[in-house]
């Protein structure tokens, strides 16, 4: 999850959690080398999930207008992200936030 890398929201131990996964996959990396390449997705406001269909839908549009592409990102998204992941032989230690642009925007 994106609360990994960019401290969201009022749960501490969720955020830490993800930031520990996220920290997790670089030492796995590292350990793992040159056999067994490590990365990971951080996925964050997703359409067409339970945790959006939960949201406040005035929270869960401002967060689409606050993403980078104007939209959130879909589970096809991630998908497509790990897809990539499978088929390189070059990129390890990795963590990538498929969030339609927000976290870093």
């Amino acid at each position: 999850s994106v609360a990994g890398l960019h401290p969201v929201g009022s749960s501490i131990a969720y955020a830490v959690s993800k930031a520990a996964l996220i920290h997790m996959t670089r030492c796995l990396a590292v350990a793992l080398a040159p056999e067994v390449l490590v990365n990971c997705v951080a996925p964050g406001l997703m359409e067409g999930t339970r945790m959006t269909a939960n949201l406040d839908p005035a929270y869960a549009e401002a967060g689409r207008r606050n993403a980078a592409l104007g939209r959130a990102a879909d589970k096809d998204d991630v998908a497509e992200q790990v897809i990539t992941f499978v088929r390189t032989e070059s990129t390890t230690g990795q963590t990538v936030a498929i969030d339609a642009g927000r976290v870093y925007h």
